[in-house]
This record gives structure tokens, sequence and C-alpha cells, in this order.
């Protein structure tokens, strides 16, 4: 088991995310899950090994971490705790299957050790994960940022009856025009640390915003919260000044579109999100601050990853290959194409010469074939290219050297 945990770790984590759906979080979260599940893991092995005191067990803190977070976030405790139990029976799948091919004595007596140890093991383990919950979520919602949290959650939902009232509580108009923010750090910033860092970026912000109103901000967990501003009618995200006013501050922004009222109170955060999503799908090569407006079609296709990546390696044939000539052979033709195919604009755009142009498109077709006498094929091919431009390597085929 210990020569496969790689594979065993993902099997569990796609297992357990696909069974109890309140997992399947984003990105980040799904992140913090593996970490979990693999400390986890790892710890069950050694117990199971030794013949240390069912009092010593004492669950990972990543695995405490996690249930923090989820707490944090509103996900009930019941589906952390089915989260175990699934994984506890697929482990004992595995292990199982292994410990039959011993055959014999050795083996029976392995899958009784491995039935009553991992037991143990499982049932210590989600006490203490139950009680971090218990304890962070009574904690959260006594706090302020809680309390916004809950008030925001039934906005989002639609459940909140009396839109005056939310107002009052949240003090916040939610009748105006509004864009809705994602901010937030890296894992690596403690959460003592995150509080101040995130105080900074709403203080950043504010005067490119309508700085005479009060921003609503509402923490999602400790290292990321939700950002409204209310704005003027045909306000204009300015992503270059934002990108200027956060340059010392560690960590990232999403942003959404102008909405009006409640609806667009709702619309611009869901779009906030899945600029989030992609951003975090991203990783390192992602810029700091991205809009809805720049990924606003990419938004639309990252519901499936799979798919979107077998849509690119379709469009992009040889340039769908993440390496270095290709991510210039790209570029040139998202920009060819997005200046009607002409040389001289792209040239000036990318401030190369037109005959460098010239090769690099031709290049480009020579590796997906030529595709301009097909309409529909030119619009895939760009959606394809802005895929890879926003995702990287979440979409493209790895070279070999990777």
């Amino acid at each position: 088991m210990l020569r496969n945990r790689d594979q065993l770790i993902s099997d569990l984590s796609s297992q357990i995310r696909a069974q109890v759906e309140a997992l399947d979080l984003d990105t980040r979260m799904r992140e913090l899950f593996e970490a979990g599940t693999t400390d986890n893991l790892m710890a069950v092995l050694d117990f199971v090994q030794n013949d240390a005191d069912e009092k010593e067990v004492q669950a990972p803190t990543r695995a405490l971490v996690y249930a923090r977070t989820l707490a944090q976030r509103d996900v009930p405790v019941s589906a952390l705790i089915r989260g175990y139990r699934i994984g506890h029976a697929e482990f004992l799948d595995v292990a199982m299957r292994s410990a039959v091919e011993l055959g014999g004595a050795d083996g029976a007596a392995a899958i009784v050790r491995l039935v009553n140890r991992t037991a143990v093991y499982i049932d210590r383990v989600c006490e203490q994960v139950g009680i971090a919950y218990e304890q962070e979520r009574d904690r959260w919602v006594s706090s302020r940022g809680g309390l916004r949290q809950e008030w925001v959650a039934r906005v989002l939902d639609g459940s909140v009856a009396d839109i005056g009232q939310a107002e009052q509580v949240l003090q916040y108009s939610l009748c105006g025009n509004h864009v809705a923010l994602n901010v937030w750090t890296g894992p690596e910033i403690s959460p003592r640390a995150a509080v101040g860092v995130l105080d900074a970026f709403r203080g950043a912000l504010i005067p490119l915003f309508d700085d005479s109103r009060r921003p609503l901000l509402v923490p999602t967990d400790e290292h990321e919260v939700r950002l409204w501003f209310s704005v003027p009618r045909k306000f204009a995200i300015d992503v270059t000044a934002i990108e200027r006013a956060i340059s010392a501050l560690p960590g990232r922004v999403a942003i959404g579109e102008c909405g009006v009222g409640v609806a667009g109170f709702c619309r611009s955060l869901r779009q906030a999100d899945r600029v989030r999503e992609i951003v975090l799908l991203a990783g390192e090569r992602a810029p700091r601050v991205v809009s809805h407006a720049q990924v606003a079609a990419v938004a639309l296709m990252v519901g499936d990853v799979e798919a979107l990546r077998e849509f690119v390696a379709d469009c992009l044939g040889e340039l769908a290959v993440d390496n270095h000539r290709n991510v210039w052979l790209r570029e040139t033709l998202c920009v060819f194409l997005a200046n009607n195919r002409s040389f001289a604009a792209t040239a000036q755009e990318l401030a190369v010469h037109r005959n460098t142009i010239q090769y690099r498109v031709r290049q480009a077709l020579d590796a997906i074939g030529n595709v301009f006498d097909d309409h529909d094929r030119t619009l895939h091919l760009h959606l394809a290219l802005q895929a890879a431009r926003w995702l990287g390597p979440a979409v493209l085929r790895p070279t070999a050297s990777r």
C-alpha cells in the first residue's frame, strides 16, 4: 500500500468527493482535503503496524485545519464524518485485497488486525475532528464575521423575506449598483497575519471604488474574504489600477461585473467565484488580479475541466503541448485573430517585426491546419486559445520532459 501511496490517496479522494457532494468544493478546498487525506492515510498505516494504545491516536494537524475550514464555510459536520466513513470503507477494501494475496494464516491475521485497528483509529479521529468543527463553528458564528456570513448566505439563496432587515444587519444597501470581489491569501500566511493582510486589501481597494460608501466584507474562511462595493452606474473596473494598488500585498483578487439590486449582488458574486476558480486552476501563471470581463467565455467552460482539455486538444492539435515555443505561437495567433487577422496590427501590438508575425502564424497554422475558411472552426480556435492563455497547464498536454 505504501508503494502505491499516491494512487491510493488520489483514489480515496475521488471516491469521497464523488459520494459526498458537500466536500467537492473549489480547488483550494480540494488541496486542503487531499492534505488531510494524505496525513490520515500515513497515520492509520502507522497505527495498524505498531502496538500504540488507542489513547495515543491524534487527528493529524492538517485534518483538523480542514475540519475548521469546513465549519467556517458552513459545510455540515455530517458531510465530514460521512467522508471519513467512506474513506474507511475504501481503505479496507484495498487493504483486504492485499491481505488476501498473502494467503493462509498470515492473510487472515492481517485482515483481523486491519479491521480492528482501523475501526479504533476512525472512531478516535472522527471524535476529534468533530469537536474541532463544533468549537470553530461556535467561535465563527459568534463573531461579527460569522453573523454577516449567515445573512449574506440567506440573501444569496433567496431565503430573506425582509431585505430592509438584511441591510440593517449588514450595514450595506442592497438596492444599488454592486461589484463583488473574492480576495484571498496563500496558506503560507498564518491565520493571524491573514486577518491584517485581508484588511489591508480592503483599505487599498476602497479608493478605487466609490469610497464614500462603506464596503461589505464577509469572511469565507481565515484566508479569504468576499467584498462588495456600492458603485455608480456605468462604473468602469480598472484592473491595472487595482494591480498597482495591491502590488505590495501577498494575495489575489477575482472580480465580478457590475450588477443592480439584489439580483446584481448575487450575480456579481457568482462571476467572481468563477473567476477565482480559473485563477486557482491556472496556478502561479495567472495574473494577481483578474476580472470577469477578461475571462467571461472561459468562465462558462470551466465547469468540466476534462471536457475543456479535450476541446483544447482537438482545436489546437500540436499547439496544445505545453512548451516554450508553443506559448509564443498561441499568443501570436490569439492576438492575430483579435486584430481581424491583420499582420500589421498584430506586429504593432506585440512590438515585433511583421515578418516575425507572418512566420509565427504560418508555423501555428501548420500545427493545427488552416481553419479560416470555416467560421465555426475559427470561433472554436479563438475559444481554445483563450482557455490555453488563462488556464495553461490545467488544459494543456505536458511535454515529454515534464
